[in-house]
């Protein structure tokens, strides 16, 4: 067990600090820039097929870590905003932005 959670931190470092959501954060609207890789992470049992627009995001991986959780791998490929279902218990709206867009950040040109 101790091994998965080692990897879930190597990996998230690996991918410049990528988010997690749980079953905590149901219901709720995240956002994320434009080519960020972020991961929900289940209980094993959700075995639904997840539905979001694939015209946003993109699932790179669904899989069961070693500790009976089921992680959706999902990386934003456009702007715009879906939501993401996983069976009927489970939504999380993802609003995607470009980082120039996020108040308070300016690109020098």
């Amino acid at each position: 067990m101790r091994k998965a959670a080692m990897f879930l931190i190597l990996a998230g470092c690996a991918a410049g600090g990528s988010a997690q959501y749980t079953e905590t954060d149901n219901q709720k609207t995240i956002t994320t820039d434009l080519g960020n890789t972020f991961y929900v992470s289940l209980p094993a049992e959700r075995t639904a097929k997840p539905s979001y627009s694939q015209n946003i995001l993109t699932l790179a991986n669904d899989s069961i870590d070693m500790s009976q959780r089921r992680t959706l791998e999902f990386t934003a490929k456009a702007l715009g905003e879906t939501e993401i279902r996983v069976g009927p218990g489970f939504s999380l709206r993802v609003q995607v932005l470009s980082a120039s867009d996020r108040p308070g950040m300016h690109l020098n040109h």
